[in-house]
């Protein structure tokens, strides 16, 4: 049985940009895998697959907490 993960970081380990993009929303990217996610592709082998990673800045999650989650729940449906 392979799991089907999806993979939650922040916009530092997105690439993004630090302090200066911590107010990024959150963003679904289907099929990608980013960041530290790729040592959990290499980890998991054939027991997982990521099979979407959502960033969300981290002061935009802070400042905005009940609709980051709901918009977080929302990419993993």
């Amino acid at each position: 049985m392979s799991y089907k993960v999806v993979h939650y970081i922040n916009q530092f380990f997105a690439n993004i940009g630090g302090e200066e993009k911590a107010d990024y929303k959150p963003e679904l990217r289907v099929g990608e895998v980013v960041g530290p996610g790729m040592a959990f592709k290499a980890a998991f082998g054939d027991e997982a697959e990521i099979v979407a990673t959502i960033v969300c800045g981290d002061s935009y999650f802070a400042e905005h907490e009940s609709d980051a989650k709901a918009q977080i729940l929302d990419c993993v449906k």
